[in-house]
């Protein structure tokens, strides 16, 4: 393979690693009065998802050459197919974590929930919620799953922190600056050593969910490191992916 090649698949395999996937949509289109929740809205079903369908459509990526030294990534929505896989993946963590659904009716409050798959380390969900003049987080962590699958952990660490109008403000300059309500739909991708990145976000009007695949830097990245770092957790950068 000759030097243009090696580059330009570097370029579109990084391209892929920092896609994102999700959108927004009035909260009002999801509300579902059947799901059976208890009283912290967390549902009663282990396999119901913690996310509408239309939030995560499956993408195809193919590889595609060009010619003699072009080779590209092409990926493509396929309209009314969903990747259910990648849901309940997500959605199993955060029932383990017994977090409540974000989506299934109207809320009083606006919150942001970032939950962390890494590959060798606890996950990790931190849910920032404000309710007037309010500003709470609440952090949970999981212990590691047994070598067989045969469960995902149990909740091994849960902490309430009171946090100040200041530090929801920079959060949320954070969130604008990611433009997280407009990301673009994109691929979300895979591999066998790394982590998952799932932000959501909610309001009184709209609901949005988008997931990235081991990012290391930028806007996104430095919106869910803060929330990270505002719970004072003494995580080595090695460990940020």
């Amino acid at each position: 393979m000759n030097k243009t090649v090696r580059q330009i698949l570097s370029i579109g395999i990084m391209t892929l690693l920092l896609s994102q996937i999700g959108f927004s949509q009035a909260i009002e289109k999801y509300f579902d009065s059947t799901i059976k929740v208890d009283n912290r809205n967390v549902p009663t079903d282990l396999n119901q998802p913690y996310f509408p369908l239309e939030m995560f459509p499956y993408v195809r990526t193919d590889w595609v050459k060009v010619n003699d030294s072009l080779t590209i990534i092409r990926s493509e929505i396929i309209e009314g197919t969903y990747a259910d896989f990648t849901m309940n993946f997500f959605s199993k963590y955060l029932h383990a974590m017994e977090e409540p659904l974000l989506f299934n009716k109207k809320i009083d409050k606006e919150i942001y929930r970032f939950t962390w798959l890494r590959s060798f380390h606890k996950p990790m969900t931190f849910r920032f919620e404000k309710k007037n003049d309010s500003y709470i987080m609440f952090y949970k962590v999981l212990s590691i799953p047994d070598e067989y699958g045969n469960n995902i952990g149990e909740i091994e660490c849960f902490r309430l922190k009171i946090l100040s109008k200041k530090e929801w403000i920079k959060f949320t300059q954070l969130i604008e600056k990611a433009n997280f309500w407009e990301m673009r739909l994109g691929n979300s991708s895979y591999g066998d050593d790394g982590s998952q990145w799932i932000m959501e976000g909610v309001n009184q009007s709209n609901y949005r969910v988008v997931s990235a695949w081991t990012p290391s830097k930028g806007a996104f990245f430095n919106a869910c490191n803060y929330l990270i770092s505002l719970m004072n957790l003494k995580i080595p950068e090695k460990e940020k992916y």
